[in-house]
């Protein structure tokens, strides 16, 4: 599946950012524009200084909002039904 929208998400244990289609390996902390810090062992650290661990299969779009891989797939899925509608 290709990833339309840029993210990091963890995926078999591994942090992992997608840009412009195009899957790698997360290799430095990334900051979003909300505050959020997302660590490459997959910490999140939130803007208020509580954080978490990011789960398999969790997202995060590089704007700071939380999804899951199968959310982006649904969709990612609808738009092309859309597109396919007009």
């Amino acid at each position: 599946m290709e990833m339309k929208q840029d993210m990091v998400m963890k995926k078999d244990g591994k942090m992992l950012v997608v840009r412009h289609g195009e899957m790698k390996p997360m290799d430095m902390v990334m900051v979003m524009p909300n505050g959020v810090k997302v660590m490459m062992d997959g910490t999140i650290m939130m803007a208020d200084g509580t954080s978490r661990m990011m789960m398999d299969g969790e997202a995060m779009t590089l704007d700071g909002e939380m999804t899951t891989m199968e959310d982006m797939k649904e969709t990612e899925g609808n738009m092309e039904n859309k597109t396919d509608e007009m």
